[in-house]
């Protein structure tokens, strides 16, 4: 049986990495101690925050940079866990608004105004409650990358200068150096008033975002941003390099607003990694509750095996149909929004030409008549 749950899990998508460091990953599979939900957790995050992170093909899953993992075990109040250092992995705790299990809605029943779900014990449906955790992070990732689209880098104080800045740095990678908000003169007024338009309504997709803290997010940028100047300034190489996956890449940086060569390659790599730490705890609690089925027969709330399987996989075959969807339309954008500021610089070029032919026009229209009859009199 934990052969064909994890079969189910990891044949359903294609495997994007040859993984090495697969050896360090090992799962403890007796009994959770006390029996409790809340042993098992400990035994995942135990695991894969003491493994290698798995490395190949330009994909990096690392636990100590998923923020799934982060915020399940983050959660987990236990010795043997606060010596894995989890605070000290590329993610912080400034990066999230929402950290607590009450706070990201797990919850099921409340018993004298307890939430038996906070802390975790046997009485948490972890069927329903980890697929949100996961759909909750993959949605505000969304929403945190969208405006890297329009060229958003980093917090500013939204002053027209500054928002000037983003937009150049976007047309100057887009159009070859091309600045469309100029300094002193722009040679595309409308279209750096339509980019500037663009960038005023970021605020209204960063309202989306519920788990992740949108300032600690773009501090994070601001401040690598800084250090990466402050390293070229010194002439030094680039610490934040974005454009080669190794075990050192930044997953979370990079991902959201690091990368400038290939934003969505390294976004693709974010997201994935959270699936594949989804799946593995997807892989291990189902094959844990089969083994032992006393964790579930205990339990006051979820008592059967089938239910929990039939909703974890549902959820699951909803949530990764989502994220591809998610996907292709975030490529589509990419890759279209760029020939719309194209085109609109195009059309700029064209009514300027086109002034600038009508100034001439009238005198190359009567050329013809006054050299034909260059020796009349005037």
């Amino acid at each position: 049986m934990v052969t064909c749950v994890a079969c189910l899990f990891f044949s359903c998508t294609k495997t994007f990495a040859y993984f090495q460091g697969v050896s360090t990953l090992k799962f403890e599979t007796d009994k959770p101690e006390g029996g409790k939900i809340n042993n098992l957790l400990v035994n995942y995050c135990t695991a894969v925050l003491n493994s290698s992170a798995f490395t190949g093909n330009n994909f990096l899953y690392d636990a100590k940079q998923s923020a799934f993992v982060y915020l399940l075990c983050s959660n987990i109040n236990d010795n043997a866990l606060s010596a894995l250092s989890l605070s000290s992995s590329a993610l912080s705790s400034t990066y999230f608004k929402r950290k607590t299990f009450a706070d990201l809605w797990f919850t099921d029943i409340t018993v004298d105004d307890i939430d038996l779900c906070d802390p975790l014990s046997n009485d948490c449906d972890l069927s329903v409650n980890i697929p949100n955790l996961f759909n909750g992070i993959i949605n505000d990732y969304v929403n945190m990358k969208q405006p890297n689209l329009y060229g958003f880098i980093a917090e500013f104080d939204w002053d027209d200068e500054q928002m000037k800045d983003q937009i150049n740095i976007f047309s100057s990678w887009y159009f070859d150096g091309v600045q469309i908000c100029g300094k002193n003169e722009t040679r595309y007024p409308k279209t750096c008033k339509m980019m500037q338009w663009y960038m005023k309504n970021v605020h209204n997709i960063f309202s989306d975002v519920k788990i992740l803290s949108v300032t600690g997010v773009l501090a994070m940028s601001q401040t690598k941003n800084d250090q990466r100047n402050k390293a070229n300034e010194a002439k030094k190489p680039d610490p934040f390099s974005c454009n080669s996956t190794t075990i050192t890449t930044d997953i979370f940086y990079c991902g959201l607003y690091g990368d400038q060569v290939a934003k969505l390659t390294s976004f693709v790599n974010l997201a994935y990694n959270e699936l594949f730490y989804y799946r593995l705890f997807m892989w291990y609690y189902l094959s844990m509750i089969q083994k032992h089925r006393s964790l579930i027969s205990e339990n006051t709330f979820m008592t059967d095996y089938n239910y929990i399987l039939k909703t974890f996989s549902t959820q699951y075959m909803w949530s990764k149909d989502a994220l591809s969807l998610s996907l292709r339309m975030m490529s589509d954008m990419y890759m279209a929004f760029p020939f719309h500021v194209g085109f609109s610089m195009y059309q700029e070029d064209l009514d300027g030409f086109g002034k600038a032919v009508a100034r001439i026009a009238p005198p190359i229209y009567t050329l013809y008549d006054k050299l034909r009859n260059v020796q009349k009199p005037q």
